[in-house]
């Protein structure tokens, strides 16, 4: 061997590991990973999932004295779970509620739906956010969101389920809109059962959700739609919004990311007080 094959060997060797070391990380952070088989990953979410909704609503039982605000949040619980279900059970790919990795896993079941499980049932103390039919909109909130996203997502599956749709990117109905129609819908969920909780620490949570849709959700999700749908993502991605219908700017859902974080550290500053 030369010195220059020798040189150029140790100049790629580092590329290679780092290559490996980046494969590594997404293989176990990226829930879009997966095979078709998922019967598993599956009942492992959804036994779960139903697992920590019954602890919510033990929890809300024992914390929430009005009736009418604890009626409201046992159906906003018990419609989050089925929507999550038929979110899971309706497709085969990977999704953030079900995903395709431990590590992703153990995000979404032992750090995330516990944070909401404390923002939205446990800080329930002290409520400051006190006005004449709150959970009368934070219900139509909730349910807008819940409906536009599921919509969406079953709308998605009967149009993939057609055979001369299969391997296409679906890019009709609301996804005409922006590229992330359940998202924008969750956007709704998450804050109408903030009202409904009616502390400012449950209004932290749409907030954080926003910021980590957009800088670690949507990454991810739109690199899996631009590996899978390599003729059609640019022109569709070019074209359509990203999260917000109407808002097709990169820098512009930056900026509300950024925004939305600050807001999140902000509103959390009353948890303190509300979950005594």
């Amino acid at each position: 061997m030369s010195a220059g094959d020798a040189r150029e060997r140790l100049l790629a060797e580092p590329t290679s590991q780092s290559q490996g070391c980046c494969s590594f990380v997404r293989r176990w952070t990226q829930w879009r990973d997966g095979g078709t088989d998922r019967a598993c990953w599956k009942l492992l979410c959804s036994v779960t999932l139903v697992a920590e909704m019954v602890y919510y609503l033990h929890v809300v039982r024992r914390r929430v004295s009005d009736e009418q605000q604890f009626a409201a949040l046992c159906f906003v619980a018990v419609t989050f779970s089925l929507k999550a279900l038929v979110e899971t059970w309706g497709q085969d790919t990977p999704t953030w509620i079900c995903p395709g990795t431990v590590v992703v896993f153990f995000m979404i079941y032992a750090l995330i739906i516990p944070g909401i499980i404390y923002s939205d049932g446990i800080c329930t103390q002290n409520p400051d956010i006190l006005f004449d039919c709150r959970n009368v909109l934070g219900l139509a909130l909730y349910i807008f969101g819940s409906s536009y996203s599921l919509s969406y997502e079953v709308g998605r599956f009967a149009w993939k389920a057609r055979p001369e749709n299969r391997g296409k990117l679906h890019t009709i109905g609301l996804a005409s809109l922006c590229i992330h129609p359940n998202y924008f819908g969750d956007l709704f969920i998450y804050t109408g059962w903030g009202l409904v909780t009616g502390t400012s620490c449950s209004l932290g949570v749409p907030a954080a959700m926003v910021a980590s849709f957009v800088f670690i959700v949507i990454p991810n999700s739109d690199s899996y739609l631009a590996s899978r749908y390599e003729s059609e993502w640019p022109a569709y991605a070019e074209k359509t919004a990203i999260l917000l219908p109407g808002v097709r700017s990169a820098a512009a859902n930056k900026v509300l990311g950024i925004a939305c974080l600050l807001v999140s550290f902000w509103l959390s500053a009353a948890c303190a007080g509300q979950c005594g």
